[in-house]
């Protein structure tokens, strides 16, 4: 009897060792395999942001509208150009009469009211307008980019508690088998927490696809190929900001470019009505010629060779200007622009309002966590492994409580990642920047 009981020792021990090493050999390929991954090249926030506004492709499209604007400016700069016309004619009918001549004229259009003056000022304020325009897409950009990496940096932490999560898992399945083998479980429950080690690392695997896909985010945003990809780093826990409605609505009153643009449209709005007035005034066509006739020889009236000197004004008869559609469909423009800027003002103080709420609303929630609710998870899950061991509870309510706490720890990550997108958009209402990470 004792020889059986010795046997049926050793037998279990063999048995331990067989599963024990299957496991780790199992899960160790399974780790080489999540941890065989390239050395990505770490990337700050600030050197980030600083190759975005470099490198970013659309910006350096919109940055051509400046130029665009600026040559516009230069092609109304010039004066109307001089004409010159050359005339040959011949004197007779016969050949007797060998009369001929030839003239040269040249005629200028003298524009009068300024009308080169009111077109350069108006493509000035449009060149004007342009760079706020680009100012505001930057702005744009810029808190876009800064979100994407926010992102990036969220899914390499969500990459991280998954793998501890399965790691976790990986040393519950372990030893479930050994209590298996002990006969200390039955069959069901080391076969349940295997099979959750299997679909946490299925969890690891397309968390990696996601983070990376992150990564390609951030190097479209710096103009950049995507033959190598740069990990994000940073800390979090730099969005607290102490902030009252009042003064951040003053602030974006103040530094918003889009009411700045606003603004500047309705300058070209009145440049426009200048212009329009101004092309209503005459204008006057001045002419000198010369004019060559030589002798023409006939029995009837001979004439001699002259020569003559021409010079001439003309003046438009501006019929046209009883119809006064063009200067009022110019002055409704004016007052387009006005109502139009007041209602950015509203847009902008309903903007800020409600993205100074939205950011209040993710610090409390960002407090709800860090005042007990992911230890308290943590405590439930410690709590469940130890009842579970003490046969105290079943695999399924262990595997609730592992799940839960895993919600828990993305849940968070998730809030935190709102927390700063909330702080990007409300800096973005207000014209303002300061974040760094």
């Amino acid at each position: 009897m004792m020889r059986n009981n010795t046997l049926s020792t050793i037998m279990k021990i063999i048995a331990i060792g067989t599963i024990l090493l299957t496991n780790i050999l199992h899960l160790c390929a399974n780790d080489n395999i999540i941890n065989n991954k390239p050395q990505f090249a770490t990337l700050s926030f600030q050197e980030y942001l600083n190759q975005v506004g470099k490198n970013n492709l659309g910006y350096i499209a919109e940055k051509y509208n400046i130029q665009i604007a600026d040559a516009e400016v230069m092609s109304q700069r010039v004066f109307p150009d001089p004409e010159l016309s050359v005339e040959a004619f011949k004197n007779g009918k016969s050949k007797d009469e060998l009369g001929h001549g030839f003239s040269f004229e040249l005629s200028y259009m003298l524009e009068l009211g300024n009308k080169r003056g009111a077109r350069i000022n108006l493509a000035k304020s449009q060149a004007d307008l342009e760079r706020l325009m680009v100012d505001n897409f930057f702005q744009e950009l810029r808190a876009e980019a800064a979100d994407a990496f926010l992102d990036a940096m969220m899914q390499k932490e969500l990459l991280s508690v998954k793998k501890s999560s399965y790691e976790y898992m990986r040393q519950f399945s372990i030893s479930d088998s050994i209590r298996f083998s002990l006969g200390e479980i039955n069959e069901t429950e080391a076969r349940q927490s295997k099979l959750e080690s299997i679909t946490l690392l299925n969890e690891v695997y397309n968390q990696e696809a996601v983070y990376k896909s992150s990564l390609v985010t951030l190097r479209q945003f710096m103009g950049k190929s995507m033959n190598e990809l740069n990990m994000p780093v940073g800390e979090w826990g730099l969005f607290r900001r102490e902030y009252t409605l009042t003064d951040l609505v003053n602030q974006a009153l103040l530094n918003r470019v889009d009411l700045l643009a606003s603004l500047k449209n309705s300058e070209v709005a009145t440049n426009q009505l200048k212009l329009t007035r101004a092309e209503r005034k005459l204008d006057l066509g001045l002419l000198v010629g010369y004019e060559v006739n030589a002798e023409v020889r006939n029995e009837i009236a001979p004439t001699p060779a002259f020569n003559a000197i021409k010079a001439g004004v003309s003046i438009p008869l501006k019929i046209s200007n009883t119809n006064k559609g063009a200067v009022k469909s110019a002055e409704y423009a004016i007052q387009k622009t006005k109502a139009e800027y007041q209602n950015v003002e509203l847009q902008i103080q309903k903007e800020v309002a409600q993205a100074f709420f939205g950011y209040e609303a993710m610090q409390k929630q960002v407090r709800q966590y860090n005042d007990g609710l992911l230890s308290d998870s943590q405590k439930l899950l410690d709590a469940m492994v130890y009842k579970y061991k003490r046969g105290e509870t079943s695999i399924l309510e262990v595997l609730v409580a592992q799940r839960t706490y895993n919600e828990i720890q993305e849940q968070y990550l998730e809030v935190i990642k709102g927390y700063g997108s909330a702080l990007i958009e409300l800096q973005k209402t207000c014209g303002i920047w300061d974040i760094e990470l």
